[in-house]
């Protein structure tokens, strides 16, 4: 049934109770935007934070594959009643049905590690030495790495030098070691609510460990007035509100899309001139009922009027958006559709809802100069990574998720021209223990993470990554192991996500004098930038 005609009274009812408040604020700001409205700088740049929410594992992620790193890691893990073990690099995957020559096992299940085949190599630029508890007799000394063998398209991203990881990074307040973890002191503090979710999320999105009421994205946006004559689109999400894009004046412009069984995404807006309640012409409807309910109110309602009044002048501007993405030939149709997405447990074509948000983000940067931005930061997100149990299955699909998202957006950016325009990194909640609990693991701390895009200097892992084993000095364990950089099963941070974050702020364009008012706590660490991005 449709709904051809709002009634006056239900109309001011739902704005004075505040209903149709979201989409007004999005009217608003597109109002904004088409009045200011200008060419965008040539110096087009955008940030792209891809949230792996619930806390993935990426110790499965990333690996450390010289022989006494690997060691420790294959005993963590290859143990439980259902192993979490990537296999060795080189490994062939493995058929159902067959016993593997590593394990012993018999392959019964598409989502056992065996039949993945072996980690995925990476070739870096930077050698990393192997720490002294990982040495073995003999043995190299620089480590090498792999990649969750998921992970092919992004493998191929390192090998063409538009992809890095960054290793072990995590939230805190000062650098710390280990001996100052264990007896903390005010000079060196330990984060608080380290595994808690909500908690780590505020942390790892506003940038500060404590939480706040802007994020780091909103507040590096704030610093973008100059190069945006438009700031209504310079912050925008796919994931609804979130606090990562909530600036001092900047508010997150939020863009929804739909996706169908062949993974074709369409972008829809709240603010849209299209359909609402089955209605064709919702727009123009709720402006005509807008000019009807303007007349005839007396003094006492002048504050309602007025915001009738503001909203049906907003509705002037809301095609823009819509316009500056739908124009025949306009620059956002050479955004190619995701490919086909092919889950790896199940076999089946199945719809990957990274990519239709990356998908939204290529085109929405597309038509960034229609839109009159010179920077834009947006917001993407995955979730389903809080694998306490059945890790395997559950993240076997996401790692090929984010595989066949990352390796998308790499394509639909070439063919946009925007390869070295546009810049990609994850972030997620915190790692998870580097050891299993049967099936799965549970909350840690500092992890690994992934920079994509053609400015990133790839083929290369930064920060470093740390020593491998259960610390088991306290245990009483024999022999006993002591991990310099662990407490328990939980790395130790070395890394710092305000200087993770602070090297992409600065290839922003935010300046240093900027950057304290960005990241507050950045004068704790050494290290400004961590130089993963070119000038």
């Amino acid at each position: 049934m449709t709904n051809p005609r709002l009634s006056r009274r239900a109309l001011l009812g739902s704005l004075s109770a505040g209903v149709a408040a979201p989409l007004i604020l999005n009217l608003l700001a597109i109002e904004d935007a088409a009045a200011q409205s200008a060419g965008a700088s040539a110096d087009y740049r955008a940030l792209v934070c891809v949230f792996l929410q619930g806390g993935n594992d990426s110790n499965n992620l990333l690996l450390a594959t010289d022989p006494g790193s690997f060691a420790q890691y294959w005993t963590a893990r290859f143990a439980g009643a259902e192993p979490i073990a990537i296999m060795p690099p080189g490994t062939p995957p493995v058929p159902i049905g067959q016993v593997s020559s590593v394990t012993k096992r018999t392959v019964t299940t598409p989502d056992m590690p065996e039949h993945w085949g072996g980690a995925l190599p990476i070739a870096v630029a930077t050698p990393q030495p192997v720490p002294a508890a990982n040495k073995v007799q003999g043995g190299p000394d620089t480590r090498s790495f792999a990649l969750h063998p998921m992970l092919s398209g992004v493998q191929g991203l390192f090998a063409a030098g538009r992809a890095a990881a960054i290793a072990n990074v995590g939230t805190l307040l000062a650098p710390l070691t280990k001996a100052q973890y264990l007896a903390p002191t005010a000079a060196a503090p330990v984060p608080q609510r380290l595994f808690s979710h909500a908690d780590q999320q505020s942390a790892w999105q506003s940038g500060q460990v404590d939480g706040s009421a802007t994020g780091w994205g909103g507040l590096m946006a704030d610093t973008f007035q100059a190069a945006n004559p438009a700031p209504a689109f310079q912050a925008i999400t796919t994931a609804g509100n979130t606090a990562f894009l909530s600036g001092v004046s900047t508010r997150s412009f939020r863009v929804n899309y739909a996706s169908d069984k062949a993974s074709a995404q369409t972008i829809t807006l709240a603010a849209q001139k299209g359909r609402y309640n089955q209605s064709d012409s919702f727009l123009d409807e709720f402006r005509l009922n807008l000019q009807e309910a303007s007349l005839g109110f007396t003094q006492s309602s002048d504050m309602v009027m007025d915001y009738a009044e503001g909203v049906g002048r907003s509705i002037g501007g809301a095609t823009t958006f819509d316009t500056a993405l739908g124009a025949a030939g306009g620059p956002y149709t050479s955004v190619p559709k995701p490919p086909a997405f092919t889950d790896p447990i199940s076999g089946k074509v199945a719809v990957n809802p990274l990519a239709g948000q990356l998908e939204a983000v290529v085109q929405t940067a597309a038509a960034h100069a229609a839109l009159g931005v010179g920077r834009q930061v947006f917001f993407v997100q995955l979730g389903g990574f809080d694998t306490h149990d059945g890790e395997n299955p559950r993240q076997g699909l996401l790692m090929a998720q984010l595989d066949h998202a990352l390796a998308y957006l790499d394509q639909a950016l070439t063919a946009a021209g925007l390869s070295d325009k546009l810049t990609a990194f994850t972030a997620s909640d915190f790692n998870r223990t580097f050891t299993t609990n049967g099936d799965g693991t549970d909350h840690a701390w500092g992890g690994h993470h992934l920079i994509v895009g053609g400015a990133v200097k790839g083929g290369d892992v930064y920060g470093t990554y740390p020593t491998l084993g259960v610390d088991k000095a306290a245990s009483g364990a024999t022999p006993a192991f002591a991990n310099p950089d662990a407490a328990g099963a939980a790395f130790i941070p070395t890394t710092s996500v305000e200087t993770y974050l602070a090297t992409m702020a600065t290839w922003m364009g935010v300046t240093d004098a900027q950057l304290p008012g960005v990241f507050p706590r950045l004068a704790a660490f050494p290290v400004r930038n961590l130089g993963f991005m070119r000038s």
